[in-house]
């Protein structure tokens, strides 16, 4: 084969020494994904998860499990669709593969959705949470206190991530004598249930800790599943320490977060709420039984000022009436005092 003409080279080889600004390389990307037939009308299947939506789009993560893919489907091509979308439905997806160059992302824009029905990954959450829920896994009367006075606290999570100094920074602006033993742990992926429920095997029964957090940042609902497993509640049931949760910037509730004895939303939340244990104890026991020991002492002090009262009552109404009993026992001193001077200068002392 004759070797391409240099225009044509030029045209489709890049230049090796150019510098692109992040605009440029975004619309070299744009163009290469949208010149890619493979990439449109494609179909498929997976889950729907992190679901949201505005009044422009519908935006969600279809999902098998193992692999993620951002979606968005346009709020008026949504309304016309026979599909009602909501996290864990299965879904066949038709249509074409975008890149946002603003954005820098890719996501798949379906022009048709096929409802296949609940997603296995939903359904085999929503039956562990009812089996769990059933051995009493998620009852309050379980649940432990962390103490008001920790003094070593243990967190599971990832060295790599931000939740770790979250908590750390949380714990020490507010005091800064607490130890904090932080135990490595995969958050995300296959390997995460063991390795979160290693963690905190290792740090309730070979540590001296007060406490266990158990966190990580952000994520999807596919990111968090570890945190839906069976082996990370069992290892926070079956903990001796109270484990606090910190799970993914969000209100859902994950199992994880069920059987902890406290759940948080955040890695600064969970931080926060060790050491503002301290503030909530003085709060809710010691300043009430202040407040008690103050009310009593001044019952007291009525109660005695009465008392005085009414014996000096007692004593004016026991008293002779005309002069104050004070004016007769003047009048007898004296009157003793004459005896004595009569008596010693009857008998010469005087």
């Amino acid at each position: 084969m004759a070797d391409a003409p240099d225009t044509e080279r030029q045209a489709t080889e890049p230049d090796t020494g150019e510098v692109l600004s992040v605009t440029e390389l975004n619309d070299r990307i744009a163009a290469v994904v949208e010149e890619a037939p493979a990439l449109d009308g494609v179909r498929c299947i997976g889950e729907v998860t992190d679901l949201h939506q505005n009044s422009t789009a519908l935006y969600f993560t279809l999902t098998d499990g193992d692999a993620e893919l951002p979606c968005m489907i346009w709020a008026n091509r949504y309304r016309t669709m026979d599909a009602d979308l909501e996290d864990g439905t299965e879904v066949i997806l038709e249509g074409d593969i975008d890149y946002w160059t603003e954005g820098g992302k890719i996501d798949l824009k379906p022009w048709e959705v096929i409802v296949v029905g609940d997603g296995d990954q939903a359904a085999a959450v929503e039956r562990l949470q009812s089996e769990l829920g059933e051995r009493g896994w998620f009852d309050d009367d379980q649940k432990q206190r962390p103490p008001a006075f920790p003094e070593r606290v243990g967190v599971v999570t990832s060295l790599r991530g931000d939740a770790r100094y979250d908590i750390q920074n949380a714990i020490h602006e507010q005091d800064p004598t607490v130890d904090i033993l932080v135990k490595d742990a995969t958050v995300q992926g296959s390997e995460a249930p063991t390795s979160i429920a290693n963690g905190i095997h290792h740090l309730d029964r070979s540590e001296d800790i007060d406490a266990v957090i158990v966190g990580r940042g952000g994520g999807s609902d596919s990111n968090l599943q570890a945190f839906n497993t069976e082996r990370v509640a069992e290892a926070i049931f079956t903990a001796n320490a109270p484990i606090v949760t910190a799970i993914g910037h969000t209100d859902d509730r994950l199992i994880a977060d069920q059987v902890a004895d406290v759940a948080t939303i955040t890695p600064t939340a969970a931080g926060e709420y060790i050491v503002n244990s301290r503030e909530e104890f003085f709060a809710g026991e010691v300043k009430p039984l202040a407040q008690q020991l103050d009310a009593a002492y001044e019952t007291f002090q009525q109660e005695h000022e009465h008392e005085r009262k009414l014996a000096e009552a007692v004593d004016e109404a026991a008293a002779p009436e005309g002069l104050p009993s004070v004016y007769y026992k003047a009048a007898i001193a004296v009157l003793l005092l004459l005896l004595l001077a009569i008596t010693g200068l009857w008998l010469g002392v005087i």
